[in-house]
């Protein structure tokens, strides 16, 4: 069946349609009425992305809160939205300030929160901020391990949470184009897809520094190990002039998982959209590591070279290095579609990346004819992301949103699937594991594991459940 592009966009849409739930109070707006919207996590994505965008639109939303652990950020945040607002004629407009999520999640005059955080904190909160009937908008990659996007999933579903992921790429047109131009037979049946997802460097210092009295690490560190000594290549920039340079946490494990869930998130999400694929049935493959001599303290992948099967073996995508930044669909008689966002970065502090003699433009094609005809583009994507969430907010309808919680699960699932294929095969030629979709199960006990969400004392996804009087089991069931 040939797709258009409102059939496609809506295809690609798991939720189901709006339930109120015992706890839950379902969301409603009056014409004039603003949403209420609260910002936790303040850092390069918040200041360069989100707050931006939500600024953008004071038609449909107001930011009434923002929250972080690093108190220079918060106030920070709050003077610079206070003074946007003032000079949109708010005189007297006032930012609420926290450094508790939980704070800011019970607040009954907070309609939707915007989760800006590191990765490995992505599941405390977003389950906190779901089971208090929040509206959500939350940063890839989903999160950190599979069961926990298993869980926000399930969650998301359970309370019919209006849920953005920031995988804007799917409200880009080149990549919305590409996408529809596969699934309707463009290229016929697609035989591979090569995806490059660009390299980190290593570096950071391993050395401990004091704490900065405005920090409170022992908290930023939630469920990972607490003993660990502070540096700021660790979590982040102490200058508020660098707040959009790229955090020391995204190439160091356990917080981040380097560029597999990084750029990966983006580009694998394409690769299965196009593909109309809920997951692949394996991966395959090896990957290098970062140079740590010196007292460096990044310690994630470099280059990569992954496989994963899809329909039963027919379709190979191909995670690597060599290829350019992007994502190429090539079908069984040899035509492709490529799509990137060429030399777009989404802060200026992202790894460069180059369009050189030879490499393919943004939207690319084996022969000019099967270039899909693309409308013009409102705005950025990363404008049109944020709209598409506020609108679905405002229409309390989870349908809308073009990269909701079932959608956002399965792609970073894909990518962790890829991360521990390659930390299974630490020094191995290759390695290789299969993927049950269905079951979300590997077979391979030690991957199995990997799997299992982050938890340490009260940083603990059973005990943030329990406060709704809900059962991690009975929730992980669906």
């Amino acid at each position: 069946m040939k797709l258009n592009r409102r059939g496609f966009l809506k295809g690609v849409s798991f939720a189901a349609a709006p339930l109120v739930l015992p706890g839950c109070t379902a969301l409603t707006f009056s014409s004039n009425e603003k949403i209420r919207v609260a910002v936790i996590g303040l850092g390069r994505i918040a200041t360069s992305f989100e707050i931006p965008c939500v600024l953008n639109r004071p038609d449909l939303a107001r930011i009434v809160a923002v929250c972080d652990l690093d108190s220079r950020r918060v106030d920070f945040a709050k003077s610079n939205i206070e003074k946007a607002y003032r000079e949109k004629g708010l005189a007297g407009y006032t930012v609420d300030t926290y450094s508790d999520y939980k704070a800011v999640c019970a607040r009954k005059d907070v309609d939707a929160v915007m989760l800006c955080l590191p990765d490995f904190w992505h599941a405390l909160v977003a389950s906190t901020a779901i089971c208090s009937g929040k509206a959500v908008w939350l940063q890839k990659p989903f999160t950190q391990t599979i069961k926990e996007g298993r869980l926000l999933a399930n969650l998301a579903k359970k309370y019919s949470t209006v849920m953005q992921v920031g995988s804007q790429q799917r409200s880009w047109n080149q990549f919305q184009g590409v996408c529809e131009a596969v699934q309707n037979g463009v290229i016929g049946k697609v035989k591979s897809v090569q995806v490059g997802i660009g390299l980190d460097k290593a570096g950071g210092i391993a050395a401990a520094e004091p704490v900065p009295a405005t920090f409170d690490y022992a908290t930023w560190l939630g469920p990972t190990d607490p003993t660990v000594p502070y540096n700021w290549t660790r979590c982040h920039t102490q200058d508020l002039k660098k707040i959009t340079s790229r955090p020391g946490w995204i190439q160091l494990a356990p917080y981040g998982w380097g560029m597999i869930t990084n750029w990966g998130a983006h580009h694998l999400d394409i690769a299965r959209w196009g593909l109309g694929a809920v997951g692949p049935e394996g991966v395959c493959g090896t990957c290098e590591w970062m140079d740590m001599s010196g007292g460096k303290l990044w310690n994630v992948h470099t280059t990569y070279d992954l496989h994963y099967s899809f329909n039963g073996g027919k379709t190979d995508v191909h995670v690597c290095n060599k290829y350019q930044n992007g994502v190429k669909f090539i079908g069984e008689n040899g035509d492709w579609l490529f799509c990137t966002r060429g030399a777009v970065k989404v802060t200026a502090s992202d790894p460069d990346v180059p369009v050189r003699p030879g490499r393919l433009g943004p939207m690319a094609a084996s022969r000019p004819s099967l270039l899909p005809k693309l409308k013009p583009m409102k705005g950025p994507a990363t404008q049109n992301h944020v709209d598409n969430w506020l609108e679905a907010v405002k229409a309390n309808d989870p349908s809308m949103t073009v990269t909701n919680a079932l959608g956002g699960h399965l792609s970073t699932a894909m990518c962790s699937l890829g991360q521990m294929c390659m930390e299974l095969g630490r020094g191995k030629s290759s390695f290789s594991l299969k993927w049950d979709a269905a079951k979300e199960m590997t077979g391979n006990a030690s991957a199995d594991a990997l799997m299992k969400p982050f938890a340490r004392d009260k940083y603990d996804l059973k005990v943030n459940l329990k406060e709704f009087g809900l059962d991690f089991d009975e929730v992980m069931k669906g």
